[in-house]
């Protein structure tokens, strides 16, 4: 059952046994675990089922350091959450998510980083890995080469044990966007409450057990719902918002008591450096590299440091992906062409049309080549991946960019907090503190000089990388990938909530998303995401019997 909040009388208290706030990844995943139960759910959305421009504005905050996205744009609210967003190919115009586990040394305490430590091993959650996969529809829990390579696509042959390739899997965005939709919907023990913007976590007198929410549908109107066990799933930045604005009964905030609500906040920058190789020959050994599908799964192979030089060196995680590219000029070319297109087509004025026109007729060969093949695969534009399928596409590409996305290391002092500035409901805005640390600088650069030395040692190219913070190229300044505000450990003063993703000293408030990361390594996190709610699920169930 789906219910509109605006529906609903001003003043009414709905009752429920498990409520899950937030309808993203984590919290779909919750639902989903307890469809069929023998007790009833709710699941409150602040959005609708499309995308509405008016809710997303309560997404709005500001960042103070390092540059950053729009802080609208990092987080979707509607049924799905930022499911709706993911971009990376899956198949012949379709779009889902990159899936890899995170690695056994992310989960170690490294005396070379500071606040890490899971407080369980991989081992521990590779059951939910594998569950985790059957929710993604995607393949069988495997992430070696050998799994995936075939006679078109193998490892590139390093010269030494520091550098290996490892594998990621795509997974589609649909189930999340509305294939599971439609399976909560269908569930007799689940209500689905949409625009419903939870305002505020109210506990009992002793302030160690939640007993309502208080729900608003608009900005004069609002609802409550009783439930016996919450669990919060609004994501890395709205998790915390939300216990530092429930700050009524506890000043410093709901689960604040040791200041650690929103710190730890971290993301991942993606940076660019070039790899000019040594043979053209070397497109023709980077299949594997590509977004492809084999054995019925889109894969992509990623280039990494190993985990015993990672521990010799202390650095932090890391990983190349790789994608051809052509020459600058005629990288240039295109993007003038795409200038003038769009200035034509919207009745735009272009500065300096002759310029423009200029700059792509440098480069009208690449552009002709480009053009041919973008008809021959009915896409408009070649994106990413899948550049591999047709031998004669590769001769256009003479170089490949490589994205390093950086694992950011713990600090306290980046953090969300509470901004001056209101939404239209009254409460407080996110403002983000984030920067990165000289050791995230250091590691970036040393990480790259070893792919250098790799990649010519193997006689594959040679890696071109800034070496300056000042001078590097940013892909991306930030991955969206919001980790770490209410952090997993067992001392209550070290973590906000502890190994069964129950905040501290409340018992029965739980908190679902990569939030709870105590470090962030380097994979796509949602895969992790998954695997924690599911056996968070089970805890839950657990204590529902």
């Amino acid at each position: 059952m789906m219910i509109d909040a605006r529906s609903l009388p001003p003043d009414e208290v709905l009752e429920t046994h498990v409520c899950i706030i937030g309808a993203g990844p984590a919290g779909i995943t919750l639902a989903r675990e307890f469809a069929n139960q023998d007790f009833q759910v709710c699941l409150l959305e602040s959005g609708g089922l499309e995308f509405d421009p008016e809710v997303q504005s309560l997404s709005a905050g500001t960042v103070i350091g390092d540059p950053y996205p729009e802080v609208s744009s990092t987080r979707l609210r509607q049924f799905g959450g930022t499911s709706h967003t993911w971009e990376g190919q899956n198949g012949y115009k379709e779009y889902g998510f990159r899936c890899l586990p995170l690695d056994e040394i992310d989960f170690e305490q490294r005396d070379w980083v500071p606040y890490s430590g899971w407080p369980f091993t991989k081992a521990h959650l590779n059951p939910f890995y594998e569950r985790a996969h059957e929710v993604c529809q995607i393949g069988p829990y495997a992430y070696d080469p050998e799994d995936w390579q075939d006679r078109r696509a193998k490892p590139l042959a390093f010269k030494s044990d520091r550098v290996t390739t490892s594998m990621s899997q795509y997974a589609p965005r649909y189930p999340f966007t509305e294939g599971y939709r439609e399976e909560i919907r269908r569930s007799p023990n689940i209500k689905t409450i949409l625009y419903a913007n939870v305002v505020e976590i109210v506990t009992d007198e002793t302030r160690q057990a939640v007993t309502r929410l208080r729900i608003a549908s608009f900005p004069d109107r609002q609802f409550w719902l009783n439930a016996k066990v919450f669990i919060l799933a609004t994501g890395g930045l709205e998790n915390a918002r939300l216990m530092l604005a429930s700050n009524r009964q506890q000043p410093a905030g709901l689960g604040n008591q040791n200041d650690l609500v929103g710190r730890f906040f971290m993301d991942r920058p993606i940076l660019s450096c070039t790899l000019f190789p040594y043979s053209h020959k070397l497109l023709e050994q980077t299949a594997l590299y590509d977004i492809y599908r084999t054995k019925g799964v889109p894969v992509m192979a990623r280039v990494h440091l190993t985990e015993d030089l990672m521990r010799r060196e202390r650095l932090l995680n890391n990983g190349a992906q790789i994608f051809p590219r052509p020459l600058q000029h005629q990288r240039e070319a295109t993007l003038a062409l795409r200038s003038l297109v769009s200035a034509i087509r919207e009745r735009k004025p272009l500065e300096d049309w002759f310029k423009h026109v200029s700059v792509a007729l440098k480069g009208s060969d690449y552009i002709m080549a480009s053009g041919f093949w973008a008809a021959i695969r009915q896409l408009p534009t070649l994106r990413r991946g899948a550049w591999s399928y047709l031998p004669y596409e590769k001769r256009r590409f003479s170089q490949f960019e490589i994205f390093y996305q950086i694992e950011q290391t713990p600090d306290p002092n980046n953090r969300v907090m509470l901004s001056a500035e209101r939404d239209r409901f009254g409460q407080n805005k996110v403002e983000i503190h984030w920067r990165l640390n000289e050791i995230d600088i250091q590691n970036a650069t040393r990480v790259q000089e070893i792919w250098a030395e790799e990649f010519d040692k193997a006689g594959l190219g040679e890696l071109q990388f800034a070496r300056k913070r000042e001078d590097w190229k940013l892909e991306k300044p930030a991955m969206h990938h919001h980790m770490g505000t209410t952090r997993m450990h067992d001392n209550p003063k070290q973590g906000v909530v502890d190994a069964n993703c129950k905040v501290h000293n409340i018992a029965n408030l739980f908190i679902a998303g990569c939030s709870v990361f105590p470090t962030a390594g380097y994979a796509n996190p949602t895969l992790t995401i998954i695997a924690l709610s599911l056996r968070l699920a089970d805890r839950i169930k657990t204590l529902m019997q």
